[in-house]
């Protein structure tokens, strides 16, 4: 049986995301900013999608009390992500609205009284899909961390050779000989023999034999054998390679810099072969230019990047804060649960609830003066002063997600939204 009806209707919220996201990339700048938080939620829904609702073992279709409130939940950030679809759906309407009748009213209402919907929209979008995202990371299926942080990683090998990218010749003019095709071969042999280093000294294993000898093991330690294999009913979903292959290749182009603009070169000075009838014979002609080899230059450039490299100076972190409090009597202890984005992904976050928090009331946007955000600060400033690091914890945004009074009333929690940047 599916507890939210049919899975038509996971579907259809998932094919408005497909179209809000399509809307919003053809919008301003101010809605396309929202395109990639919608980017980021439908890869969620799709995920639950195949690896929940299509997944015959997966809780949902368990009848146990644990499983049965877990599928409660699921529905409850269900609903809060389609809320926020169609609260931005609304918004994306008066854009058009006013694109096809004046631009200049568009122009005042997102200055004036449009500056905090907006603003509200793109908060809406981020809270939902950081609450989905929390939930299925409880469950092993934190997808969005694992493609950042592999992401992140690749950039940080790759950084050496960004130096050696060529600029693109502009304004019909030809490239240089400095920026030719040499510099490609050289950083792609640099990378193929660095893959085939890899594949030499890569360890094959084979699974053992009964009575096996180091003989007849073959290379490497043995495998164990598995006792037993139980299908994990998890299929391939194609729509999400694709969407995980699009954010995958944004978070490349946001992360790679915008080249510098192509700069013309002086004319090569003639060479003096006596030919030339500018130079007379009363006059020495310049000596002729020694050019050193493009090799030589690469290769101590990858060198000293490489000895030498360059180490974030900031360090952005997120965790979702829960505090209880009872009707009559103090409140509990806050508790704190660590949520793992990419840097990039939390920079954005941070500014969305910054922007948001310019016009939101005292009891929805904290500061450092909140007991939650100073206990969480004073516990990661005493970490780093324990381990001799010199760096300190500041506080970005923090933001107050929901608060859930329960079915009684008597005990109600209150859950927020802190980002650090550590520097």
């Amino acid at each position: 049986m599916d507890p939210l009806g049919t899975v038509l209707g996971i579907a259809h919220v998932i094919k408005r995301g497909y179209d809000l996201y399509k809307g919003c990339q053809s919008a301003t700048d101010e809605v396309q900013a929202a395109a990639e938080h919608v980017h980021s939620m439908v890869i969620l829904l799709e995920g639950v999608r195949s690896d929940l609702f299509e997944n015959p073992r997966s809780f949902v279709h368990t009848k146990t009390d644990p499983a049965r409130a877990r599928t409660q939940n699921l529905k409850h950030h269900i609903k809060m992500c389609e809320q926020s679809i169609l609260r931005m759906e609304k918004l994306l309407n008066k854009y058009q609205t006013f694109r096809k009748g004046n631009v200049s009213a568009w122009n005042a209402f997102r200055w004036q009284e449009g500056k905090k919907e907006i603003a509200e929209c793109k908060l809406d979008l981020v809270l939902s899909t950081v609450a989905l995202d929390v939930f299925l990371s409880k469950n092993g299926l934190n997808v969005l961390w694992k493609l950042e942080d592999m992401m992140e990683q690749m950039l940080k090998k790759m950084a050496p050779f960004e130096l050696f990218q060529a600029d693109v010749a502009r304004n019909g003019e030809r490239r240089p000989r400095l920026e030719s095709n040499v510099t490609r071969t050289i950083v792609a042999s640099l990378v193929l023999a660095r893959l085939m280093r890899t594949l030499e000294q890569y360890r094959r294993k084979k699974s053992g034999k009964t009575g096996a000898s180091p003989a007849n093991v073959g290379l490497g330690r043995r495998l164990k054998k598995t006792v037993t294999r139980v299908n994990s009913g998890f299929a391939p979903n194609a729509n999400r390679m694709v969407l995980l292959q699009n954010y995958a290749s944004n978070i490349v182009s946001d992360a790679v810099p915008v080249p510098p603009p192509y700069k013309t070169r002086r004319a090569r000075t003639p060479s003096p072969d006596g030919s030339s009838a500018a130079w007379s014979m009363d006059v020495a002609p310049p000596r002729p230019i020694r050019r050193s080899s493009s090799m030589h230059r690469l290769v101590g450039k990858i060198n000293a990047n490489i000895t030498q490299p360059q180490k974030p100076a900031e360090h952005y972190a997120c965790w979702r804060v829960g505090i209880a409090s009872l009707a009559i009597g103090p409140k509990g202890a806050p508790e704190f649960l660590r949520h793992r984005r990419g840097q990039m992904q939390l920079r954005k976050m941070a500014a969305v609830l910054k922007e948001s928090n310019a016009s939101a009331g005292r009891y929805r946007a904290l500061d450092a003066r909140d007991n939650r955000v100073k206990r969480l600060m004073d516990s990661r400033n005493e970490h780093e002063k324990k381990k001799k690091t010199g760096k300190k914890w500041y506080l970005v945004a923090a933001r107050v997600m929901s608060r859930d009074p329960g079915k009684t009333g008597m005990v109600t929690v209150e859950k927020a939204l802190v980002i650090l940047v550590r520097r």
